[in-house]
């Protein structure tokens, strides 16, 4: 066992173990001790006690424990009463000497037996003793006539409890013992999650998964040259990151990296932006503007969507590129362009070429290097890795600290597919870490009901639906979800599913799709 990851400190932090020490309280516990195993060498074990949670004390005990001799025996005492519960790994009740009782419960974690929580300083004598009894047992402190009457006196102001009350009190420490063990079950595998996340962020990506790590081996090496780059992959899986990455990486590095999104810049005005253009060039020109290819000269210019790009756009774009020349708009003054095209695209340019809505001398002056990030549902064992890394990403943005994942949360994290891949991801874990306050765990309740309405086609049939009924949800969600993003433009969506628009017009029929409303 590393002890080292048991962050004993953080325990009286716990809302939990303090909403059962505030009850405990009500019944007359005033002292509540945790206590953990401190090995000094392999096989020589020692006991620590810290007070957590509830820290009183009594006038007797603090009589008690000025006395030398009362001291020892109750340090005995309560050595032999977690020796026995070490020895049983069980609760253990015992009674000392002076009719104190202690209740010790272990602690077990995988197995091993890490330390007690433990209570004492109470009475669970019935009858009560008289004084002459109390007198005879005080008599090894050798006190006075007046401290062995207070002794007395601060006796009987211990609490009483009776059998059915010191049941209900090993049972609430059984159940802080529970929750001490979940806090230190979830603090290894978060801390674990933790390692496996530095050890797996290759070039600032947090990957596991062999495919994406063999591509990304490559990237020091695609970096070094001046190609061309296309990337392909769903939105949200991390292409302008990996941009980046390559201009990072790159002898362009100490230039400009910009990235512009083809289909966020009206047509009419992504000439403009690209060439830049000169006062009075155009109604609304009020200064002249350097463009992205002046901006990025010597650098890098990352083209999002490529394949959204016009016809028109594309030609000018691959005149660009073939000449390394252009003017703004409203100039004659010839600039040079040395700029490096890292380009993206989710659709298929190879598919846009047969179709004819794509140049094929612009797609090979763009992909002298092709490469391909897989969806996030491609690569699951991420998940619970970048559930990690932005939580402690976000738990330090937001200043807070002690969020720690249940594993039932984080199981239901992994299961859903994530159609928007990281970027969703990240989004679900920004708001669980806002939602949350530090020393907390984020639970399967907390997380959002996009999640937690998701069940697994096996889950969903095993409840009634049959698999006709569940293929059919399913076609009419993507295509609905398809339609709304690309604003009901058929053609688009119907190239996207690789059938023809008169087939998705008979899948919109059926489905009973409306323009206006969302499914």
């Amino acid at each position: 066992m590393d002890y080292a990851k048991l962050e004993w400190d953080r325990l009286e932090k716990l809302r939990g173990p303090n909403s059962l020490s505030v009850a405990l309280s009500h019944l007359g516990i005033f002292r509540i001790e945790l206590v953990r195993k401190e090995m000094r060498s392999e096989t020589e074990r020692h006991w620590v006690s810290v007070p957590l949670w509830l820290k009183g004390t009594k006038e007797f005990l603090e009589l008690v424990r000025s006395n030398e001799v009362g001291a020892e025996i109750l340090r005995k005492f309560s050595e032999e009463a977690r020796e026995e519960s070490h020895r049983l790994q069980d609760a253990v009740v015992k009674t000392n000497h002076f009719g104190l009782t202690e209740i010790v419960v272990p602690l077990v974690l995988r197995g091993e037996r890490i330390g007690f929580v433990t209570t004492s300083g109470f009475i669970t004598e019935s009858p009560i003793p008289g004084d002459m009894v109390l007198d005879e047992r005080f008599k090894v402190l050798m006190l006075n006539s007046e401290l062995q009457t207070k002794a007395i006196k601060t006796w009987r102001d211990l609490p009483q409890f009776t059998p059915d009350k010191r049941a209900i009190v090993i049972q609430m420490l059984g159940v802080l013992a529970k929750d001490v063990i979940q806090f230190f079950e979830e603090t290894i595998s978060s801390k674990e999650r933790e390692e496996s996340v530095n050890r797996n962020t290759f070039n600032q990506m947090v990957t596991s998964n062999q495919m994406l790590r063999s591509l990304l081996k490559k990237i020091p090496q695609i970096a070094t040259s001046n190609s061309a780059v296309l990337i392909f992959g769903e939105t949200g899986t991390g292409r302008e990151l990996l941009a980046r990455m390559i201009h990072d990486r790159s002898s362009r590095v100490q230039a400009e990296f910009r990235s512009l999104h083809c289909t966020s810049v009206a047509e009419n005005l992504l000439e403009a932006e690209l060439l830049g253009y000169e006062k009075g060039a155009f109604i609304g020109a009020y200064n002249t503007k350097p463009g992205l290819f002046e901006l990025c000269r010597h650098g890098t210019l990352y083209l999002d969507e490529i394949g959204d790009l016009s016809l028109s756009m594309q030609l000018k774009i691959m005149r660009l590129l073939q000449d390394k020349t252009f003017s703004r708009l409203g100039s004659s003054e010839v600039l040079t362009s040395d700029v490096r095209i890292i380009a993206s695209s989710q659709r298929n340019l190879r598919k846009l070429i047969q179709m004819g809505a794509f140049r094929e001398d612009l797609y090979f002056q763009l992909s002298v290097v092709e490469i391909e990030l897989p969806a996030l549902r491609q690569r699951k064992e991420d998940v619970p890795l970048l559930a990690e890394h932005f939580l402690q990403q976000f738990m330090k943005t937001m200043g807070k600290e002690g969020i720690q994942w249940k594993e039932e949360a984080l199981a239901k994290m992994t299961s859903h597919s994530f159609p928007g891949n990281i970027r969703e991801l990240k989004n679900e874990v920004e708001r669980l870490v806002a939602l949350k306050d530090s020393h907390s765990f984020i639970e399967l309740q907390d997380l959002s009901a996009k999640l937690l309405e998701m069940m697994s086609p096996v889950e969903e049939i095993e409840k009634g639906k049959t698999l006709k009924e569940l293929v059919d949800e399913y076609e009419k969600k993507i295509i609905s979800e398809s339609l709304q993003k690309y604003h009901w433009n058929k053609s688009r969506v119907a190239e996207l599913f690789q059938i023809t628009r008169q087939g998705l017009l008979k899948k919109i029929t059926k489905f009973k799709l409306d323009k206006r409303k969302k499914v």
